[in-house]
């Protein structure tokens, strides 16, 4: 059995069939999460309204914060699938697999060894936190693999140089997927040819035709936009997003310590192995002169350091280094393992991955965020609140927070809520009497109390266990719930 699971394209199959499954398992009805994945969504939805592929939108305003290129995969997906919650995670769920799979490759192609290349697969995906990465609509998956891809073509090049150019398509999705963050691959590389003193690799002409193909494609949607919209793209997108968000004030002095603390809490049980085997490759790297070791430890020690000087610190923001991490890990793991061992482990990860299929596709338990039911009750709410509220006509939002349901209110319903909160009663009845044809978003809760002392000033639309759909009792003959001769963009 153990020579059957040794099998390097058996490994293969099972592991992509396995993430696929895992990835995409229970996404039928779910729900995106709030805040960024809906968020995303949106924007991805605009693009293909829009047909505009340079010229990325949220509610028709230019957003120049994200570089298009995720969006443009989700507009894809819906597409080919319509739009919907399990479209939204179609391609991050994609890339999540590919990780796996490059990961898996990587290992392989510098160790020549199945057991270390599944090891580090087993080790990418758990514990859960890369797994519900790729259940969500985000941008940092897709970053990842890129950024793993840039890796995979260095070492491919060390024997055939025009790898370099694919590590140039590498950076260029990378900077099209999150902006500088993308240069990193190229930046480490750069620092690993001067400490290994490969003077000569720097000026060779397919490193160099590579960053350069990387950069000019990379930066082409800053180009375009710096065109057309000048100093306010700039502002908006290097002087707040990058500079003031990474690098503004801030009231923690030891918030360096921020992603140190997040791996302390989160990365177990293979901190104690990464942290050996960083050691050990470093020692390998400088003292012996290794190059395999040193790129695979300038990866994520650079990478580390760099985004530890950042005060905006979200751990899913290093998920480019965890296919190093897991390398480096596996690897460690590997030398203080017997054969016998090793087998007995292969078949312990074989089983804990299918038993994680299995989890995640055939039973109701929840666990983590992406297995839990998200933004249900605007969904519930979604047909009726498009059906009885004009296309340019905003939702007045009645003590809600500003920006829920503001996002899921305009992804599945296609109706925008107002960004400013109405928290005076008198203020509210005001509108309606001035605006009775407006509709209006609160809580349940906040509803029953308004239409206690105001009986004949609200009209409830629908509501449900959270929010509570109303507008101006003088609207009531205007309210409609027969769906019957118009085709709805249902959303699940």
């Amino acid at each position: 059995m153990n020579s059957i699971l040794n099998d390097k394209k058996l490994q293969i199959s099972f592991l992509i069939f396995a993430s696929l499954l895992i990835f995409l398992g229970r996404q039928l009805d779910t729900g995106i999460t709030i805040y960024d994945d809906v968020y995303y969504a949106q924007k991805a939805k605009e693009v293909l309204n829009s047909g505009s592929l340079w010229d990325i939108t949220y509610a028709g305003t230019p957003a120049f914060d994200n570089p298009p290129l995720p969006f443009w995969f989700t507009a894809l997906a819906f597409s080919l699938f319509g739009v919907s919650s399990y479209s939204a995670i179609f391609s991050s769920a994609l890339f999540g697999t590919g990780i796996v799979f490059m990961t898996y490759r990587l290992s392989l192609l510098l160790y020549k060894d199945c057991w270390i290349a599944f090891a580090s697969a087993f080790v990418l995906l758990f514990p859960g936190m890369f797994v519900d990465a790729s259940r969500r609509a985000m941008i940092d998956i897709p970053l990842a693999f890129f950024v793993t891809l840039a890796f995979f073509a260095v070492f491919k090049a060390k024997d055939q140089k025009p790898w370099y150019l694919v590590f140039g398509l590498a950076i260029a999705g990378a900077i099209l997927t999150k902006s500088v963050l993308g240069l990193f691959p190229l930046a480490i590389v750069g620092a690993f040819l001067i400490l290994s003193r490969q003077w000569r690799e720097i000026i060779n002409p397919w490193f160099l035709s590579g960053s350069f193909i990387g950069l000019v494609l990379g930066f082409s949607w800053h180009f375009i936009n710096w065109q057309h919209y000048g100093q306010g793209f700039l502002n908006a997108h290097f002087g707040w997003l990058i500079f003031e968000r990474s690098f503004g004030g801030t009231k923690d002095p030891f918030y360096f310590l921020g992603y140190a603390k997040d791996f302390l809490r989160n990365y177990w049980p293979w901190l104690p192995f990464a942290l050996v085997g960083l050691a050990q490759f470093g020692k390998r790297g400088f003292k012996d002169k290794n190059e395999t070791a040193l790129l695979l430890f300038l990866w994520p020690v650079l990478t580390f350091l760099v985004m530890s000087t950042s005060k905006n610190q979200t751990l899913r923001y290093l998920f480019m280094i965890f296919p190093a991490l897991a390398i480096v890990t596996a690897r460690t793991i590997s030398t203080w393992m017997g054969t016998e061992r090793k087998n007995q482990a292969l078949v312990i990860m074989t089983g804990v991955i299918a038993a994680t299929t299995l989890f995640v596709n055939a039973t109701p338990f929840q666990a983590k965020v992406t297995l839990g039911q998200s933004t249900k009750e605007i969904r519930e709410l979604a047909a009726i609140i498009n059906l009885n509220t004009p296309e340019n006509q905003r939702i007045g939002n009645y003590r809600l927070q500003p920006y829920n349901p503001r996002l899921t209110a305009l992804f599945y319903a296609n109706r925008l809520v107002e960004l400013n909160v109405t928290s005076s009663t008198n203020e509210l009845i005001m509108a309606l009497v001035s605006s009775p044809r407006k509709t209006w978003l609160t809580s349940t809760n906040e509803f029953r109390k308004l239409a206690t002392q105001h009986p004949n000033k609200v009209y409830l639309i629908q509501a449900n266990n959270k929010y509570a759909f109303f507008t101006s009792i003088k609207n009531r003959e205007n309210i409609r719930y027969d769906f019957s001769p118009i085709r709805l963009p249902v959303v699940k």
